[in-house]
C-alpha cells in the first residue's frame, strides 16, 4: 500500500522555550495525519458520524529520535501495518521533509473501532475492504 505523506511545518505553538517541538505535540502530529488521510479517502468526520462509527486511539509505542525544530518543513508517512476485524494499526514517522531518510520520532498507533456506546464494533466494510484489498 502507498504510503499518505502529510506536510506540515513546525510553528512557534508547537515548540518550547527551547524552540524544539514538545514531546506531546508529536501525537498531534500524527493524529493530524491519519484523520487527513481518512478524509482524503472519503472516509473522514462526516462519513463516519454518519456510518455511526468512532475511532479511539487504543495504544502507541512512540520513539524520539532527534528533534523538530521551530520553522523545519517536515512531513508525516503513515501507513498501515496490520488490520483487524476492529482495528487498524499505523506506522507513523515525521521526517524532514528536504532529506527523507533524516527520521525525528516514528510511532505504531493502535485505532480500535467503536459504536456509540463506545464498544468495539466491526471495521465499517468501505474502510475494511480498502486496507484489507490494498494489503493483500
Amino acid at each position: 500500500m502507498k504510503a499518505f505523506i502529510f506536510p506540515m511545518k513546525v510553528y512557534i505553538e508547537d515548540t518550547d522555550f527551547g524552540k524544539v517541538v514538545y514531546h506531546s505535540n508529536y501525537l498531534k502530529f500524527f493524529e493530524r495525519a491519519r484523520s487527513e488521510w481518512m478524509a482524503s479517502l472519503g472516509m473522514g468526520m462526516a462519513w463516519q458520524f454518519e456510518q455511526q462509527v468512532f475511532f479511539a486511539v487504543r495504544s502507541v509505542t512512540i520513539d524520539f529520535l532527534k528533534p523538530a525544530r521551530l520553522t523545519d518543513e517536515v512531513e508525516v508517512v503513515s501507513e498501515i501495518k496490520s488490520v483487524s476485524a476492529t482495528s487498524l494499526i499505523f506506522s507513523q514517522q515525521l521526517r524532514k521533509t528536504l532529506t527523507t531518510d533524516t527520521i525525528l520520532c516514528k510511532a505504531e498507533v493502535k485505532v480500535v473501532c467503536l459504536d456509540q456506546t463506545f464498544r468495539p464494533r466491526p471495521l465499517p466494510r468501505q474502510l475494511n475492504d480498502f486496507f484489507t484489498g490494498d494489503l493483500a
